[in-house]
């Protein structure tokens, strides 16, 4: 079993290419002035993939900090272990760490006035539809994709999540840290190829999702007097799906 959410929260979702059922057209977004990606496209070894640093900009990161802290305020927060989660052969959990679903915490309304969501214009830039261009053919698959899924995941002293893929077309980690750090590990790797990604504050990785990747586990210096000192990680999946199944 690998990382997926349940087919109810996938139907909620948005429309990641804008595209229309009738006339199957995009329409493209524009990136603000003020963005300023340093991308790396890595297409050797068996693992291609793509780095965004500078995801959100400065504007947009103290937003998207606004709603993670407001997440994290909420009781009863979900621990990935007690959820839909990847399992080992034996049935034992692959990640420890708290989750949130945030399309079960708006109404359809809701969402417009979450950052997180509405930052999502930047996956219908013509700059990042060309930028995943580079890596064909698996590119193909996510121009295709109609219908996405947000989850966030957040590590704290001694949470991880093991080797695994995404049951999707292709994922998009954005990586939320507090500096000075306050703990080691985190780092991301790509399990098949061994090609490790450094955590870096408000870096995105984006690939297809049949690759397994995981997660090191988090070692605090110090237990932090209030949640989100942490490793945040905001997923977006892509999928394609039937337009009669996608609520808009």
């Amino acid at each position: 079993m690998n990382d997926s959410t349940n087919t109810i929260r996938m139907k909620a979702s948005a429309n990641p290419n804008n595209t229309s059922s009738n006339s199957r057209l995009r329409t493209l977004a524009t990136l603000p002035q003020e963005q300023n990606w340093e991308v790396k496209v890595i297409k050797t070894g068996k693992t291609p993939f793509i780095i965004f640093d500078n995801w959100y900009t400065p504007n947009e990161e103290k937003n998207i900090w606004k709603e993670l802290d407001w997440l994290s305020s909420q009781e009863n927060v979900e621990r990935a272990e007690d959820t839909y989660v990847a399992r080992h052969d034996d049935g034992t959990p692959k990640s420890k760490a708290s989750r949130f679903h945030i399309e079960e915490f708006y109404t359809q309304k809701g969402r417009e006035r979450s950052h997180i969501f509405n930052y999502m214009y930047k996956q219908r830039t013509q700059e990042f539809h060309s930028i995943v261009g580079e890596i064909k053919p698996f590119c193909r698959s996510f121009f295709s994709t109609s219908a996405d899924s947000t989850l966030i995941s957040y590590y704290e002293d001694n949470e991880f999540y093991h080797a695994h893929h995404d049951d999707y077309a292709w994922s998009m980690l954005i990586w939320f840290v507090r500096e000075p750090r306050l703990f080691d590990g985190g780092d991301f790797e790509f399990s098949d190829s061994k090609q490790k990604v450094k955590l870096k504050h408000n870096r995105a990785v984006f690939f297809p999702s049949m690759f397994e990747h995981k997660v090191s586990s988090i070692k605090m210096h110090t237990k932090p007097k209030e949640v989100g000192f942490g490793r945040y990680t905001i997923t977006h999946f892509y999928i394609a799906m039937p337009f009669g199944n996608i609520i808009r």
